[in-house]
């Protein structure tokens, strides 16, 4: 059993993903999700055409990058995120992550010496001297001797829980409710970790429109929990 990637897939980590919905919030706000059937709908739609083909692509890569001990392909990684995510509030939320889940791991064993070299290569390299989280989480996954594909299933997983517990909050429903949400998306995430994993990152990006539109709006929405 690989402990260390069970460490890094607990959704309880503190580096900040309970402070965001990834647009849930709003698409509850709109009427567009409001019970367990619509959340699911919602989570499947995210992981196939959002979060995954961009993502966890990147983790897939990072991963094997790191396994390689190319500090340089990890920066550009980086770099393509940066450029990729067009809603500011995810952007931001995913560097946040990334850099808290980076400060995190520099206290593991088993990582540190990954988190060392990442803190170098970038400070030798970007300017930007700040890392995203699903580069980071592929880096970190590499360290704790994963295979890409079962770094993109942790990922996914890890994503999925995280959504289906700001639903749980926000519609909100029963933790049952979501468990059985989360039990019946088990074999779409093992497939989607197979698709995405086998992708070359030069092929990452996702495009939806409508979902980057309920990402702006919570912002802007009069109250709310979540961040974004």
């Amino acid at each position: 059993m690989n402990l260390p990637l069970l460490q890094l897939g607990d959704s309880a980590l503190p580096i900040g993903g309970y402070s965001h919905s990834w647009g849930l919030e709003a698409a509850i706000d709109s009427g567009r999700v409001q019970d367990p059937a619509g959340l699911e709908t919602w989570v499947r739609f995210w992981l196939r055409h959002g979060i995954g083909p961009f993502d966890a692509v990147l983790v897939a890569a990072a991963c094997t990058a790191a396994q390689q001990e190319d500090w340089s392909a990890l920066v550009w990684l980086n770099t393509l995120l940066w450029a990729g995510s067009a809603p500011t509030t995810l952007r931001h939320a995913s560097r946040d992550m990334g850099e808290q889940l980076l400060a995190l791991a520099a206290a593991w064993p088993w990582a540190e010496t990954h988190v060392l070299r990442m803190r170098e290569c970038l400070a030798e390299i970007s300017a930007t001297g700040q890392w995203h989280h699903a580069i980071v989480f592929g880096t970190l996954a590499a360290a704790a001797g994963a295979r890409p594909v079962d770094a993109v299933a942790v990922y996914l997983h890890q994503a999925a829980l995280g959504c289906i517990s700001a639903g749980v909050r926000a519609i909100p429903i029963g933790h049952t409710h979501g468990q059985q949400i989360l039990a019946r998306l088990h074999d779409e995430i093992s497939a989607l970790a197979e698709d995405f994993a086998a992708r070359e990152p030069e092929t990452a990006g996702s495009f939806s429109a409508a979902y980057e539109v309920f990402c702006h709006e919570q912002s802007r929405l009069y109250t709310r929990l979540f961040r974004s």
